[in-house]
């Protein structure tokens, strides 16, 4: 009977041990295809937008202008960072046409990255530039010159009076509008 109990148990843990393996390997192979999908859109867009002969910063802003034109807001409650959440709302974005400030940064970021190959992050934190309280937010950091800078086309759009306030800023001279930056969370736009 202990055998029998011992076998049994043992059968278990091996499905069990396969099933992890199986949806490992599915989980992969899914996130490998909306790589894949997103680097397509990416590459399309910055193909259509930019010039290669353009500049980093005039690239940055081209993108940024397609960005605030192209795409609307569309609010989603309860952000959770998980892993590849950033490619999941880039090409929730690309394909819905609208989305929340971390569907915006997640576009703009890879459009950034793929267009310039500078180091490109996205920021998550605290902002007040909507409605003068801090709230959650998401926005974007460029280097440029071993400098960052904040291009944030979510907030540049929906903020009162703030035409081109948020395109290539130095991130020192919107510390107040970030919560100084702090406890703020940073995502590598990455392929």
């Amino acid at each position: 009977m202990l055998k029998k109990n011992f076998i049994n148990k043992t059968r278990i843990a091996v499905l069990l041990l396969a099933f992890c393996i199986i949806a490992g390997i599915c989980t992969s192979t899914v996130q490998a295809a909306a790589g894949g999908q997103l680097n397509e859109k990416v590459t399309q867009i910055v193909n259509q937008k930019v010039k290669s002969s353009d500049s980093a910063k005039k690239k940055l802003k081209k993108l940024f202008t397609y960005v605030q034109k192209q795409y609307d807001y569309g609010r989603k409650v309860g952000f959770e960072a998980y892993s590849g959440w950033e490619k999941d709302y880039a090409l929730e974005m690309f394909e819905q046409k609208k989305g929340s400030c971390y569907h915006y940064a997640a576009a703009y970021a890879f459009l950034a990255k793929k267009a310039t190959g500078c180091n490109v992050r996205i920021g998550v934190g605290q902002a007040d530039g909507f409605s003068g309280n801090m709230q959650p937010h998401a926005w974007v950091e460029v280097e440029l010159d071993s400098k960052w800078y904040i291009c944030d086309p979510n907030m540049d759009k929906y903020a009162a009076n703030s035409s081109k306030k948020y395109c290539l800023k130095k991130r020192n001279s919107l510390k107040s509008t970030y919560n100084k930056f702090k406890d703020t969370k940073y995502y590598n736009a990455a392929f």
